[in-house]
């Protein structure tokens, strides 16, 4: 990507590397790997499901935004 700008790179930057990520990570959840955000304690939620089955897909505990502990 190409950013055309009269303005100073230090001001278009400004802050960029302040920013927080999320915490992303693999977890095997009753036999299906499923990607995960810690939220605190102890509480990790649903970000992605890693299966290849499809049935795995179908049931609701593995949807993303699920909070599992």
């Amino acid at each position: 990507m190409i950013l055309y700008t009269p303005m100073q790179l230090e001001l278009v930057l400004e802050g960029f590397d302040q920013n927080k990520y999320p915490c992303y990570r693999e977890l095997d959840y009753k036999g299906v790997k499923v990607m995960v955000e810690d939220i605190g304690n102890g509480k990790r939620k649903v970000v992605k499901l890693l299966s290849t089955n499809p049935y795995d897909f179908l049931r609701p505990e593995l949807s993303p935004g699920t909070i599992l502990s």
